[in-house]
């Protein structure tokens, strides 16, 4: 059974598309979607893999400029 989309879900419940069973079904594709997917990243944080974006300092603060000057 393929999951639609939440916005879908959503839309489709909005609208009566959906049987209460079915839309619980889809809400469970989901969730169990998403529990796979955060199951893969913490194993990838654990494992200490480079994350997927890479952070970077903040740039040191500058003294604030004399009044009348840009």
């Amino acid at each position: 059974m393929a999951a639609y989309s939440l916005e879908t879900v959503l839309l489709k419940w909005e609208k009566g598309e959906l049987s209460p069973e079915q839309a619980i079904g889809q809400t469970l594709l989901l969730v169990q979607e998403l529990a796979e997917r955060v199951g893969n990243l913490e194993k990838r944080v654990v494992a200490g893999a480079r994350p997927f974006v890479e952070q970077r300092p903040s740039p040191e603060p500058r003294p604030p400029s004399p009044k009348g000057t840009l």
